[in-house]
């Protein structure tokens, strides 16, 4: 006979009405030992009792026979046996009993029957989109918040709160430095001497280290992404999980020890930093850029450790490796503040003639701890550098990151030069700053070596390197800043301030302009693709989700508020540009696995494309798919043309910028563009409060009635050609002065700008052919 056991403590009345109603029920009052055999208890035959532990074990919501590691805190007080469901256990159900759960991971060995709601719904892991739906921070909580069909996964170890033993954390580590460590600038830790400290730590002291708790938690991902890639589908948000404690663990590691600043210290914020955005944590991304300048001022790694730069001195106290990695680490910190502050002089914190370093060698001889001269960021080498020493060529000693770093700083006089168009020369003047920085980027492009070209040959040797994802960021970065510059030449795609005003003399450099942006953002589709073609992971850098959304827009807007050619030659470009805006969507529905932000952009890409009908014949009205953008249309409704009494970045920064994400995220923001001048008029138009579907086209004014505005049908007809219905592409956009000017460029419009390599599957005939 088996008794329960006294309580050494008072159990709460809960758990002793749970305990009496266990008593009731087993065969304790005639002394008989329930053997729960099906289809009677031998035991209670024998002395004809009913045997009411049969009719238990009999509920098909308690059977199954299976042991459950996971019991509620209630049935663990009464020691009963327990269903496991969740949130609400059987037994807690039927005595109307608030059931919890310890958080306490469960064995990967185990098995456990699949756990049904209270209304006997089957519990199942969330479907990418939903586990995405909803604004921050609701949406981020949505998205860590764990699936039971997750949880009890072989992978359940991924999301544990403490790291796991030595033979997950080295496929881990691996996993970190074959995905995240060759993209942007992160490759500023040493493999083989990491790996080596690995083995030689003891297992008890890795808990307390922060950097390798983030380098796990970023392996971690990349690790789960592959294997949902090749062995087993995983859900969205288990990907998303997969590490986020250790991510905790690094942060409060980090905030710790803030007053002992150390350069690896300085590293877990930068990863940090990297992983808060693939979070959508904009906020805690924006705090985390300040706080590595600062270390790294403290550090002071932004100048040579010593003059000898080939460290072959007698009084050598740093390695050459790790003089490197410090060098890497600080062009880390100075490629951040260029991102992170988009140009804008306030929000940004590292000058460029404060770095007196020489660029990053390239990476076999930081691998192989060799010592060489590299180029500087103003040109030449340093002049600590000696001159009987120093190779003719330079750019020998170059890798992808050095010429990633000359490429940043270009755009950052760019992002500049954005913001300050009121000061500017006009850009069709030979000496003005547009044709100064349009000229060194495409130098700058041109001096690429080929292993650093974006052509067949060297996908492939990267993709053997685990380079092609940091080769796809490379070029995606160049195209992006190319948008970026021939942006001014059509304001309306992202609402410039202070726009120049093109005379009609200008016209035509004004459309080669907009010709050049189209093409830019239509080899920015093809790079991605290519590099989506090859895995997921490919395309794992935080910032193309919002590459391929931009890219999307821009050439959405050119063909259907720019582009006048002839009908049959627009009608031909239409058809060309649909698979690259389609390779977008399914990029950006591929990164949604990686970074939280490409899901809205995902879904706002896929919105634009079905209102002008590239999915369906049904073509919905749609006058200007610029301002349906829920991701700008918010910005163009409050800002209503009326100029601010006082300036902040919000009023020319990018919606999707990190400054502008994170202010989004801050309740107690001062927004003074909300507030308008009170010693001026307001000039907001009369109908301002049209819907976006309703809103004047740029340039046009508000009074104009929506009547008079040509009906998108009449624009193209006659053209029997089988296809999906592009009427809305031909919509003529009334409010736009442009001129009846053909494209300077010429009308071939399938080969021009666009990359010298043999076009991918997704493209097909539709890409280019290598030049003549």
């Amino acid at each position: 006979m088996q008794y329960l056991p006294y309580p050494k403590a008072p159990f709460s009345l809960s758990a002793r009405r749970l305990i009496l109603i266990h008593l009731l029920t087993w065969p304790f009052l005639e002394q008989v030992k329930c053997d729960e055999r099906p289809n009677g208890c031998a035991n209670c035959e024998k002395l004809h009792l009913e045997c009411s532990g049969y009719q238990r074990a009999s509920n098909p919501v308690r059977g199954g026979g299976k042991r459950t590691y996971r019991s509620c805190n209630n049935c663990r007080l009464a020691r009963c046996k327990c269903s496991g469901d969740r949130p609400v256990c059987v037994a807690c159900r039927e005595n109307n009993l608030q059931c919890s759960y310890e958080n306490t991971p469960k064995p990967s060995s185990s098995s456990t029957p699949s756990a049904q709601r209270p209304n006997g719904a089957p519990l199942t892991a969330s479907t990418p989109r939903d586990s995405t739906d909803g604004k921050s921070p609701s949406r981020r909580s949505s998205i860590l918040s764990a699936s039971s069909s997750a949880e009890d996964s072989p992978l359940s170890w991924l999301c544990s709160h403490e790291l796991p033993g030595p033979k997950h954390l080295r496929v881990l580590v691996m996993s970190y430095f074959q995905n995240f460590h060759p993209l942007r600038c992160f490759a500023f830790i040493h493999k083989p001497s990491f790996l080596r400290r690995l083995d030689e730590r003891p297992t008890s002291s890795l808990q307390d280290n922060a950097l390798l708790h983030i380098v796990c938690t970023l392996g971690a991902q990349f690790y789960a992404l592959e294997h949902s890639d090749t062995v087993q589908s995983l859900p969205t948000s288990f990907i998303l999980k997969a590490g986020c404690h250790w991510a905790k663990t690094a942060q409060r590691l980090l905030l710790e020890n803030t007053g002992s600043i150390s350069v690896e210290g300085l590293m877990t914020a930068q990863l940090l930093y990297d992983y808060a955005l693939r979070m959508a944590n904009f906020s805690q991304a924006f705090i985390l850029s300040a706080l590595m300048v600062r270390m790294a001022q403290a550090l002071q790694i932004n100048l040579e450790y010593s003059t000898d730069l080939y460290n072959e001195g007698p009084n050598v106290d740093l390695s050459t490796t790790v003089r490197e990695s410090r060098r890497r680490l600080m062009w880390s910190c100075y490629v951040t503040d260029v991102l992170c502050g988009s140009g804008v002089d306030q929000l940004m914190l590292v000058h460029e003639k404060d770095i007196k370093i020489q660029l990053p060698c390239n990476d076999w001889s930081f691998l192989h701890e060799r010592a060489c001269i590299t180029g500087s960021l103003q040109g030449g080498a340093l002049d600590i550098a000696p001159k009987d020493l120093t190779p003719s060529d330079l750019t020998d000693n170059m890798g992808m990151l050095a010429f990633f770093i000359q490429q940043t700083e270009i755009r950052k006089r760019v992002l500049r030069y954005i913001k300050h168009l009121d000061v500017a020369e006009m850009p069709w003047l030979p000496h003005s700053e547009f044709a100064q920085l349009s000229s060194e980027l495409r130098s700058w492009h041109q001096s690429l070596p080929t292993n650093l070209q974006f052509i067949s040959s060297t996908i492939y040797m990267r993709k053997e390197s685990s380079q092609l994802g940091a080769l796809c960021l490379f070029h995606c970065s160049f195209h992006q800043t190319m948008c970026d510059l021939f942006r001014i030449g059509t304001p309306a795609v992202y609402k410039l301030r202070s726009a120049f005003h093109f005379p009609l003399e200008q016209r035509s450099f004004q459309k080669e302009l907009q010709w050049t942006l189209f093409k830019s953002a239509r080899t920015l589709a093809a790079i991605i693709a290519e590099a989506e073609r090859h895995g997921p992971r490919m395309i794992g850098d935080s910032w193309l989700p919002t590459i391929a959304y931009d890219s999307n827009r821009i050439m959405l807007f050119y063909l259907t508020q720019l582009s006048d050619s002839p009908r049959s030659s627009k009608f031909d470009l239409i058809l060309n540009t649909i698979p690259y805006l389609q390779s977008n969507l399914k990029a950006l529905k591929t990164m949604k696995t990686m970074n939280v932000v490409a899901d809205g952009l995902a879904r706002a890409a896929e919105e634009m494309l079905e209102k002008l009908g590239v999915d369906s014949n049904n073509v919905l009205p749609l006058p200007n798919v610029i301002l349906d953008d829920p991701y700008l249309a918010r910005l163009t409704r409050e800002s209503a043309h009326i100029a601010p009494s006082q300036t902040a970045p919000d009023y020319v920064l990018n919606p999707l910028s990190i400054y502008r994400m994170a202010r989004n995220q801050i309740p107690e923001r001062h927004q003074p563009e909300s507030v308008a001048s009170r010693s001026e008029p307001s000039s907001t138009p009369a109908n301002s409060n049209l819907a976006p579907s309703d809103e004047a086209y740029p340039g046009q004014t508000g009074n104009t009635p929506v009547q008079q505005r040509p009906e998108p049908r009449d624009a193209y007809t006659g053209l029997d050609t089988p296809g999906p219905n592009l009427d809305m592409f031909f919509a003529p956009p009334a409010g736009l002065d442009w001129q009846p000017v053909d494209i300077v460029v010429g009308s071939d419009m399938t080969a021009e700008g666009l990359l010298p390599w043999v076009g991918t599957s997704q493209m097909g005939e539709l890409m280019f052919e290598p030049p003549n």
